[in-house]
């Protein structure tokens, strides 16, 4: 790593540059959370360098439960030093002492290559007390994660982290100001913190231009389904969908079609075969009703029955609910009942509306983002395959 320019990041700040240099460093470049909120970097290390209590932390938000992503996974596998440095600057540039990075439960080959990497970089004297000569101090510990999806979410990840079951927290207070043992925290994706050290190496306006249409910055997207070319994709922001499905990843299976991709992983819901011409950042998206989200995009063709693949999915919702709130615990399994047809026949638009009262009431007053994503799956599938809706709906199967 430091052979091709690794931990020059470090080198270039610590007692040459102030923190506030570095935030606004990172403020101007643009970069954006990677995980699935967009919160801008900048704004939030700024916000947990200006609260007054002591110790601050960051965290690396690697557990990746989306389903349809595996982006963290590949960096974290194969560039782990560049994740290490980034939190090292985060650190540095929030007066951080001490870092997390909570790790998939299912990752057990990666928690052996970040157990090597963060022996590797304090043993390089790039961890611990004192970094590089400077009264700079600063340990990463390693914790994998309970296992559950909903641990992915900011606020049941920091109560996993403390030992506490993995509920969502209410906010605000905010991580920035109330995090981990309710102290100023830093919890950020390890996509965000892995484009640091070259947005620091090469300045703002170098990471600006990376984009298009004038979106700042890179995203790695994780293409799967019924696609020729599966993978990870680094795609400039604002790469139309089109560009990517069909030029990189050479388009549907043979002799097929694509009917539908998710968004988000599964987060974001459904996109037909005609919105492919948006373009790939969040104001194109959010204006087809989804949301860009952690990169994750599945790929469905027209072999797919898209009431059963809606099924699955909110099977693995209800599976997932956390349970503190109701809307989420039992809306998801209503859901559930509707899309397998367990509420027997049913006069299509009785259908419809039972469907759009549970939806909205999730919506409306569940506790964490996992209740308010779940009908996007259903409001999708009505509004882009009535035909197979009303298929389902009449006969009271899936």
């Amino acid at each position: 790593y430091q052979k091709f320019g690794g931990y020059q990041g470090i080198g270039g700040i610590v007692g040459r540059m102030q923190p506030a240099e570095v935030i606004d460093l990172i403020s101007q470049s643009q970069l954006a959370g990677r995980g699935g909120a967009g919160f801008p970097t900048g704004l939030k290390w700024k916000s947990v360098a200006e609260a007054e209590n002591n110790p601050k932390t960051v965290v690396c938000n690697a557990d990746e439960g989306e389903p349809g992503c595996f982006k963290d996974r590949a960096i974290l596998d194969y560039d782990p030093h560049a994740v290490i440095e980034g939190m090292i600057i985060a650190a540095y540039a929030t007066g951080a002492t001490r870092g997390f990075i909570y790790l998939r439960y299912e990752y057990p080959e990666t928690f052996k290559v970040l157990e090597c990497a963060i022996t590797e970089a304090r043993n390089a004297g790039l961890l611990g007390d004192r970094i590089l000569g400077q009264e700079f101090s600063f340990e990463i510990y390693l914790r994998r994660g309970a296992g559950a999806y909903i641990c992915g979410e900011e606020g049941a990840l920091l109560n996993s982290l403390e030992g506490k079951r993995p509920f969502p927290r209410n906010r605000p207070p905010y991580p920035v100001t109330h995090g981990f043992e309710n102290l100023p925290t830093a919890v950020n994706n390890v996509e965000t913190l892995a484009a640091v050290p070259p947005i620091v190496n090469r300045g703002a306006e170098w990471y600006q231009n990376l984009g298009g249409n004038g979106h700042a910055g890179t995203k790695i997207i994780s293409l799967s389904g019924d696609v020729q070319k599966p993978g990870n994709y680094e795609v400039p922001i604002g790469l139309p969908l089109k560009t990517l499905l069909y030029d990189w990843a050479s388009g549907p299976l043979t002799g097929r079609s694509i009917q539908a991709v998710t968004m988000a992983g599964v987060s974001g819901g459904f996109l037909a075969e005609e919105d492919v011409n948006i373009t790939l950042d969040d104001p194109s998206i959010k204006s087809k009703g989804s949301y860009l989200g952690s990169g994750g995009i599945i790929v469905f063709d027209d072999s797919r029955d898209m009431v059963e693949i809606a099924c699955n999915i909110m099977k693995f919702y209800a599976e997932e609910s956390c349970g503190k709130c109701f809307p989420c615990r039992i809306g998801t399994q209503r859901l559930v009942e509707r899309l397998e047809g367990k509420a027997g026949p049913k006069e299509v638009n009785l259908w419809l509306k039972e469907v759009e009262d549970i939806g909205q009431t999730m919506q409306a007053i569940s506790a964490c983002g996992l209740g308010i994503s779940a009908p996007l799956i259903t409001e999708s599938l009505i509004r882009y395959f009535p035909d197979q809706v009303v298929r389902h709906a009449e006969s009271g199967k899936s």
